[in-house]
Protein backbone atom coordinates (compact mmCIF):
# COMPACT_ATOMS: atom_id res chain seq x y z
CA UNK A 1 0.00 0.00 0.00
CA UNK A 2 3.24 2.29 1.28
CA UNK A 3 4.73 1.79 -2.59
CA UNK A 4 1.18 2.38 -4.36
CA UNK A 5 0.71 5.59 -2.12
CA UNK A 6 4.41 6.74 -2.87
CA UNK A 7 3.95 6.04 -6.56
CA UNK A 8 0.70 8.56 -6.47
CA UNK A 9 2.48 11.12 -5.06
CA UNK A 10 5.88 10.76 -7.51
CA UNK A 11 3.54 10.91 -10.21
CA UNK A 12 1.43 14.06 -9.19
CA UNK A 13 4.83 15.78 -8.27
CA UNK A 14 5.98 14.99 -11.89
CA UNK A 15 2.58 15.86 -13.43
CA UNK A 16 2.58 19.21 -11.44
CA UNK A 17 6.63 19.96 -12.26
CA UNK A 18 5.36 19.50 -16.25
CA UNK A 19 2.34 21.78 -16.08
CA UNK A 20 3.91 25.34 -16.65
CA UNK A 21 1.88 28.31 -18.81
CA UNK A 22 3.82 30.60 -20.56
CA UNK A 23 2.87 33.33 -23.50
CA UNK A 24 5.51 33.08 -26.67
CA UNK A 25 5.93 36.06 -28.21
CA UNK A 26 7.17 36.06 -31.73
CA UNK A 27 8.85 39.46 -33.09
CA UNK A 28 8.78 39.40 -36.88
CA UNK A 29 10.82 42.27 -39.26
CA UNK A 30 8.26 43.95 -41.31
CA UNK A 31 10.18 42.94 -44.18
CA UNK A 32 9.28 39.39 -43.66
CA UNK A 33 5.57 40.55 -44.67
CA UNK A 34 6.63 42.10 -47.60
CA UNK A 35 8.22 39.46 -48.96
CA UNK A 36 5.81 37.10 -48.56
CA UNK A 37 2.87 39.61 -50.25
CA UNK A 38 5.88 39.57 -53.01
CA UNK A 39 5.79 36.02 -52.80
CA UNK A 40 2.26 35.75 -53.36
CA UNK A 41 2.18 37.80 -55.73
CA UNK A 42 4.88 36.18 -58.02
CA UNK A 43 3.34 33.15 -57.89
CA UNK A 44 -0.40 34.65 -58.71
CA UNK A 45 1.57 35.76 -61.65
CA UNK A 46 3.33 32.25 -62.27
CA UNK A 47 0.06 30.73 -62.06
CA UNK A 48 -1.88 33.07 -64.34
CA UNK A 49 0.50 32.73 -67.41
CA UNK A 50 0.08 28.77 -67.09
CA UNK A 51 -2.64 28.09 -70.13
CA UNK A 52 -2.31 26.15 -73.82
CA UNK A 53 -2.27 27.51 -77.06
CA UNK A 54 -2.78 26.40 -80.47
CA UNK A 55 -0.49 27.33 -83.21
CA UNK A 56 -2.09 27.66 -86.56
CA UNK A 57 0.48 29.73 -88.73
CA UNK A 58 3.88 31.55 -89.05
CA UNK A 59 5.08 33.68 -91.59
CA UNK A 60 3.75 36.67 -93.92
CA UNK A 61 1.61 39.22 -92.63
CA UNK A 62 -1.06 39.12 -95.54
CA UNK A 63 -1.32 35.17 -94.88
CA UNK A 64 -1.59 35.72 -91.30
CA UNK A 65 -5.03 38.35 -91.77
CA UNK A 66 -6.74 35.82 -93.91
CA UNK A 67 -5.74 32.87 -91.72
CA UNK A 68 -6.85 34.67 -88.83
CA UNK A 69 -10.13 35.75 -90.50
CA UNK A 70 -11.20 32.27 -91.68
CA UNK A 71 -10.67 30.92 -88.05
CA UNK A 72 -12.95 33.86 -86.89
CA UNK A 73 -15.36 32.28 -89.14
CA UNK A 74 -15.45 29.08 -88.29
CA UNK A 75 -14.67 29.08 -84.91
CA UNK A 76 -16.20 31.88 -83.89
CA UNK A 77 -16.42 31.33 -80.03
CA UNK A 78 -13.01 30.78 -79.86
CA UNK A 79 -10.23 34.02 -79.19
CA UNK A 80 -7.58 34.17 -82.06
CA UNK A 81 -4.50 36.42 -81.70
CA UNK A 82 -2.38 37.79 -84.47
CA UNK A 83 1.13 38.31 -82.91
CA UNK A 84 4.40 39.69 -84.37
CA UNK A 85 7.47 37.96 -83.44
CA UNK A 86 10.63 39.02 -85.57
CA UNK A 87 10.45 38.31 -88.74
CA UNK A 88 7.23 36.45 -88.48
CA UNK A 89 3.62 36.88 -87.56
CA UNK A 90 1.97 34.50 -85.28
CA UNK A 91 -1.68 33.22 -85.32
CA UNK A 92 -3.07 31.57 -82.07
CA UNK A 93 -5.91 30.35 -80.78
CA UNK A 94 -6.22 30.67 -76.93
CA UNK A 95 -5.70 30.80 -74.27
CA UNK A 96 -6.81 27.49 -72.64
CA UNK A 97 -6.53 26.56 -68.88
CA UNK A 98 -8.02 22.91 -69.67
CA UNK A 99 -5.72 20.47 -71.29
CA UNK A 100 -8.51 18.50 -72.70
CA UNK A 101 -10.33 21.48 -74.33
CA UNK A 102 -7.24 22.35 -75.82
CA UNK A 103 -6.37 18.84 -77.80
CA UNK A 104 -9.96 18.21 -78.80
CA UNK A 105 -9.77 21.69 -80.45
CA UNK A 106 -6.61 21.00 -81.87
CA UNK A 107 -8.22 17.78 -83.87
CA UNK A 108 -10.62 19.78 -84.96
CA UNK A 109 -7.91 22.74 -86.13
CA UNK A 110 -5.48 20.28 -87.69
CA UNK A 111 -7.91 19.02 -90.20
CA UNK A 112 -7.74 22.46 -91.87
CA UNK A 113 -4.56 23.49 -90.55
CA UNK A 114 -2.48 20.28 -90.96
CA UNK A 115 1.04 22.29 -89.33
CA UNK A 116 -1.34 23.49 -86.40
CA UNK A 117 0.11 22.55 -83.04
CA UNK A 118 -0.22 23.01 -79.13
CA UNK A 119 1.98 25.21 -77.44
CA UNK A 120 2.20 24.46 -73.23
CA UNK A 121 3.00 26.24 -70.81
CA UNK A 122 6.58 27.00 -69.83
CA UNK A 123 8.04 24.88 -66.87
CA UNK A 124 9.24 27.32 -64.28
CA UNK A 125 12.01 25.84 -61.92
Amino acid sequence: MKSLLLTFLISMTYLSSMSQESTLIIEQDSLISKLLLLKAKVNQDIYATQFYNIQLFNGDYNRAIKIKNNVILKFPGEITNLTFETPNYKVQMGPFRDYEKAVDLLKLVKSIYPAAFLIEPKAIL
